[in-house]
């Protein structure tokens, strides 16, 4: 096991972790308004017109329904866990082959 896979098992686990976390922090207000910013931050929109798009009005649903949506976080990040996801784009992003680490 390598040390890139015991940190891939640390993380999977954290994060499930925080199951409950999640469902707060996606609930809580500031997030929507981070989430507008951050669009807003990379697209070059204004917040105002971010804020008012389709794409946040549906970040407005699914904070709401938070409780709906975190089993499928939990099983998107698990899949990523068995997959390697991390741990593989994190070798490929430094362009290391497999084996060396």
């Amino acid at each position: 096991m390598t040390v890139l896979d015991v940190f891939e098992a640390k993380w999977f686990r954290r994060v499930k972790a925080a199951k409950n976390k999640w469902i707060e922090m996606v609930k809580k207000a500031r997030t929507l308004e981070e989430y507008c910013e951050g669009i807003a931050a990379v697209t070059g929109l204004p917040v105002a017109v971010v804020r008012a798009s389709f794409p946040a009005r549906n970040y407005e649903e699914f904070q709401k329904n938070a409780e709906k949506f975190v089993d499928i976080w939990i099983n998107n990040i698990e899949r990523a866990f068995k997959e390697h996801k991390w741990s593989e784009n994190y070798k490929t992003a430094f362009s290391i082959r497999a084996g060396e680490v």
